[in-house]
């Protein structure tokens, strides 16, 4: 897998990311209440779809919102698994599967989630 790294929150503000994956990469945009935006890509590599899907849980972060965009069925397994990790399904913001997004419009959905 890639370097990884942990999207940094504040404590004083709610913080939102908004996250783009497939079977293959993930595609993450966070905001802190400053509206400072970071951004991680996980990729897979070699290892399992849970060790994948765990990196990205940890990428992501324990966030007031998340949304997960991406095709159906690995979609909803990053959801179970934030869910498992975190334990806070109202977290998660319901929507449909989304096509390929890049990283500039993801940036542009975690400034509106975080609106």
């Amino acid at each position: 897998m890639g370097a990884l790294q942990t999207l940094d929150a504040t404590t004083s503000a709610p913080a939102s990311a908004v996250i783009w994956l497939n079977g293959r990469q993930a595609i993450i945009a966070g905001i802190r209440g400053d509206e400072q935006v970071s951004q991680v890509i996980v990729n897979r590599g070699p290892g399992t779809e849970l060790e994948y899907l765990a990196a990205v849980v940890r990428a992501i972060g324990d966030r007031e919102r998340v949304m997960i965009l991406g095709p159906n069925q690995v979609r909803l397994d990053l959801e179970r698994e934030y869910v498992s990790i975190y334990r806070r399904p109202e977290r998660l913001v319901d929507v449909e599967p989304a096509g390929r997004m890049d990283a500039e419009a993801l940036v542009e959905w975690v400034r509106r989630l975080a609106s």
